[in-house]
């Protein structure tokens, strides 16, 4: 079988979006009605930690699904969309991606989609979600976790314990004491959040309830989800503890979840990435695999849905 055809797209107003497309090779398998999308992981490059993304991109069309892997406006190649910069990060990435939906529309006609979001991906790829139908997929990778008193007690013991071993751990105690000698002495800097993709934020309360609200909106709309969870968040994982007191929630009990203690939060190892890459890939070929031929849903319009997903993002 042929190697998968890979073309890089510009896209989005002022086409200041960059992205590559693959699509399966002429002689692989039948095509998928549902495509997929990468985005970035923070502010690095839409390849993903160690091209994550492109493997996975590889893996799926060898299966029969298109995929579309984009840098967000003002990330990597992309350059910020003129007229983007008043309106908060998570309307901008949703519009980002919404206009990676039309652009894999009107190059392939596949109307349904899957976004794998990793780490701050995550907050982007439930936000389009909510706002667009067309998104029929999330796999979510060390996203959102709200573990339990005792998982982050067991999970402090650990790390203390590992960390007083560790050859640096002498240096970043006296330059954590510095810091907050710092921090409190008369006249001392207050911390200042870091400009740009990483200056908002909301509180503990605040992100809860709206992953909780968002989480069941959609449950409601039948939309597959998959939560993967890596070792760096915690050694070990009993009954879904990293979802805390969502664990037993309809939604989660209807989800994939998986905990990859294999797995690294950067996915440094190999045996790592081709974890990452069996369950995020089997995920994804077998939520496109139960949708039907699609047609896009117009169960709210594009303003009103992305108006509504502005109100539900966490401020």
């Amino acid at each position: 079988m042929s190697d998968p055809v890979q073309t890089p797209v510009r896209f989005g107003a002022d086409a200041a979006l960059v992205g590559m497309l693959t699509t399966p090779a002429a002689d692989g398998p039948a095509p998928l009605p549902v495509a997929c999308l990468m985005l970035n992981m923070g502010a690095n490059h839409r390849v993903g930690p160690r091209r994550i993304n492109v493997k996975l991109c590889h893996r799926l069309a060898a299966r029969g699904m298109s995929s579309l892997r984009l840098d967000l406006g003002g990330i990597g190649d992309s350059e910020a969309p003129a007229g983007t910069s008043a309106l908060p990060l998570v309307l901008r990435a949703v519009r980002d991606l919404q206009a990676a939906m039309d652009l894999v529309e009107a190059r392939l006609g596949i109307h349904q989609f899957v976004i794998v979001g990793l780490c701050s991906g995550v907050e982007h790829a439930m936000t389009t979600a909510l706002a667009d139908p067309r998104v029929v997929g999330l796999s979510l990778f060390d996203g959102f976790n709200f573990p339990q008193w005792h998982t982050r007690c067991e999970r402090t013991l650990r790390r203390a314990f590992a960390a007083m071993g560790h050859p640096a751990f002498a240096g970043k105690l006296r330059r954590w004491l510095q810091r907050s000698l710092v921090r409190w002495l008369p006249g001392g800097r207050s911390g200042q959040p870091l400009p740009g993709f990483f200056s908002e934020s909301a509180s503990p309360a605040m992100t809860a309830a709206w992953f909780g609200a968002a989480m069941h909106r959609l449950a409601e709309r039948k939309v597959a989800l998959h939560f993967l969870y890596s070792g760096s968040f915690h050694v070990c994982d009993r009954d879904r503890d990293l979802l805390g007191r969502f664990r037993h929630e309809p939604f989660v009990q209807a989800a994939q979840y998986d905990f990859a203690g294999d797995l690294d939060h950067t996915l440094c190892t190999a045996k790592g990435q081709q974890s990452f890459l069996r369950l995020v890939g089997d995920w994804a070929i077998a939520t496109a695999g139960g949708m039907p031929a699609a047609v896009r849903s117009a169960d709210a319009p594009p303003a009103a849905a992305l108006q509504m997903a502005g109100a539900l993002a966490p401020q």
